[in-house]
């Protein structure tokens, strides 16, 4: 080869070279130039969640927390999938999120599948009446949960959503036979809240089951009666944090890092209420008066409420109050009703809810001196009511009757009645916690009425004794009554007489109207 030739090729070569050179090279050189000039962190990580456009999850994406977290070297990467939570589990379990937001119901439901590849780190918030149940007011004209249970009126509601978890629960906490039991059918599919709202708009159903913003357009429409939701409940449609057990692993400063700036974001906004409306409207394109509304639905959870009240971990900030597990018991009474409406056939946990749960670095938040927060519920205090003021107050609605049983020889519970008793403790306690309570004795027909009906009240006090006793329930939200034999149930379809009579020797528990807070 002439040299002449080969001088050309090696030119061509070293053109070509520092071509690819420039062209992989170059913008890393380029940005690391950028990055040692700047502010900005010269070590981004990419954070991906896979999530939806639930405004409880705005604090997320907001423009403090997107400035806060670039400051501390994090890249938000936030996906909206529309609500698909099987989608998101499936990404999830793929390894293309390292997080995910969703309520606890869903991730028990769809991360069984799965092996449940992440842990709960943090609590984000709790529905407080974003989710409801309306109905046309002639169909359902009582007005009460229990009024639901009518296997002809016609359901609609979005499936595998918080919709579907919400009426499951109401059916398995207020026993709704007729429901439990109808044949398929009843229930009317839509796809997603607003598709629930265009057929209600069509007449097209009876109940409805919706979410914000939907549920506040539906009330607005005539002849629409609210009926239950997330505002007459604690403790049961509650949405977190469910980082990948690999990242808990490999990077725990990275998530302390987020948890941090995120619960410090928290705390700035708490301060500027008028500026969180203000970003809250834009970014939404909601008008800022129908966000103040929603956000007295959603209540959302701070250091201290995380720790304290989700986590139950106590430190100096708890100034000696009484700490709880807030998220354990979710998962238990999340994955109680799953079983008694057939979604589980069994508690995929095995008994133990702490296997998809992460509390160290929530003690390693609090522990260095972390954005506490102010705790956002304060214990409800009953006060004592007289006989008349007790009958005066509305029924809500009448909770799963139990076949409470008593020692055959006296009025005091057997060992399988105190059971029954502590389930209804447990529902009572950490999910209807802000009503009082009629507890209703009955026997079954035949004999003495009157003795009838002291033997009733004396069990109906047996009860509450125990509850008092065992549970440290108020005194003043519980309240005794025997009616003896006066009330017998409805007898079941197929139910055979001996089966009827074993459920009418009872006691109810009926939910009165909530007690009012104290300003």
């Amino acid at each position: 080869m002439k040299r002449a030739t080969l001088g050309m090729l090696l030119i061509v070569i070293a053109g070509a070279a520092g071509l690819l050179t420039w062209k992989y090279l170059g913008p890393k050189i380029f940005n690391r130039s950028q990055l040692s000039t700047s502010d900005s962190q010269s070590d981004m990580v990419r954070l991906s969640i896979g999530a939806d456009n639930y405004l409880g999850y705005w604090f997320i994406t907001s423009p403090e927390m997107i400035k806060a977290a670039a400051r501390g070297g994090i890249q938000i990467d936030f996906k909206d999938d529309g609500g698909a939570y099987a989608q998101r589990l499936e990404r999830f379990a793929a390894g293309e999120y390292d997080l995910i937001l969703l309520p606890i119901n869903s991730y028990l439901q769809h991360g069984q599948k799965h092996r449940y590849p992440g842990v709960i780190t943090a609590a984000i918030c709790e529905s407080k009446g974003a989710d409801g149940i309306v109905a046309f007011s002639d169909k359902v004209p009582g007005g009460q949960v229990n009024d639901l249970d009518n296997n002809r009126l016609r359901f609609v509601l979005t499936p595998d959503s918080p919709s579907s978890f919400l009426l499951d629960l109401t059916i398995a906490d207020f026993d709704l036979q007729a429901l439990r039991s109808a044949p398929p059918g009843w229930t009317m599919p839509a796809d997603g809240s607003a598709d629930v709202l265009k057929k209600l708009r069509k007449s097209e159903g009876d109940v409805f089951v919706l979410w914000e913003p939907d549920l506040s357009k539906a009330l607005e429409m005539p002849g629409i009666r609210y009926l239950w939701g997330s505002d007459k409940f604690s403790g049961y449609i509650v949405d977190v944090f469910v980082f990948q057990r690999s990242l808990i692993g490999r990077k725990p400063e990275l998530v302390e890092k987020f948890l941090d700036i995120y619960f410090r974001t928290l705390t700035i906004y708490a301060g500027n209420r008028e500026r969180m409306i203000k970003e809250m409207s834009k970014s939404n394109d909601i008008k800022e008066q129908s966000i103040t509304a929603m956000l007295d639905k959603i209540d959302w959870f701070s250091l201290s409420d995380n720790t304290r009240r989700q986590f139950g971990i106590s430190d100096s900030s708890s100034g000696g109050r009484t700490v709880s597990e807030g998220v354990i018991n979710t998962i238990i009474a999340c994955t109680d009703v799953m079983r008694r409406s057939g979604t589980f056939s069994e508690d995929p946990l095995q008994g133990n809810p702490y296997l998809i749960t992460h509390s160290s670095i929530l003690e390693k938040l609090i522990a260095r001196g972390g954005p506490v927060g102010i705790d956002s519920k304060v214990p409800l205090t009953f006060v004592d009511l007289t006989e008349e003021e007790w009958r005066r107050l509305n029924p809500i609605g009448t909770f799963r009757i139990e076949p409470i049983t008593f020692q055959s020889w006296n009025n005091l519970l057997n060992a399988d009645g105190k059971e029954k008793v502590d389930r209804i403790a447990q529902l009572l306690t950490h999910n209807y916690p802000d009503y009082r309570i009629l507890v209703r004795g009955h026997t079954a027909p035949g004999g003495d009425e009157k003795a009838n009906q002291r033997l009733s009240l004396e069990r109906a006090q047996a009860v509450v004794q125990y509850l008092k006793a065992v549970h440290q329930l108020d005194s003043a939200r519980l309240h005794p009554e025997g009616i003896g034999s006066r009330q017998a149930l409805s007898k079941r379809p197929d139910e055979s007489q001996r089966a009827y009579n074993y459920r009418l020797p009872r006691v109810e528990f009926i939910a009165l109207e909530k007690a009012p807070r104290q300003p």
